[in-house]
């Protein structure tokens, strides 16, 4: 899967973001005004700022397994041993089997 985080002002261009911004902000103001503590207000936004960078390293360990699947199967390509050649692990071609005019076959069956 291949993801593209968005980035920090990208994220707050959507509908979700906006509406964090604004209740964080609205927060802020209430708990540095009203109740006088503006360290709840900051505790909030710090909450929300580590959502975001959770997301994102989340993202990003999703892209380094992603690239880790499209390595190996790069390998076993150049190898050999994919799924195309499960029933061939020896990587030579099977003898062909030959049938005669009578219908009987000739040849190893594989």
């Amino acid at each position: 899967m291949v993801h593209d985080p968005l980035s920090p002002s990208e994220a707050l261009r959507t509908r979700l973001g906006r509406t964090f911004l604004v209740v964080a902000f609205l927060t802020t103001i209430y708990a540095t005004v009203v109740m006088g503590q503006p360290l709840f207000g900051l505790w909030i936004l710090s909450a929300g700022v580590g959502l975001y960078v959770l997301h994102r390293l989340l993202a990003v360990l999703d892209s380094i397994a992603d690239a880790a699947q499209r390595v190996a199967a790069v390998r076993e390509r150049e190898v050999g041993i994919g799924p195309e050649s499960i029933g061939n692990r020896s990587g030579a071609d099977p003898e062909p089997v030959r049938e005669d005019v009578d219908g009987s076959s000739e040849g190893t069956e594989r």
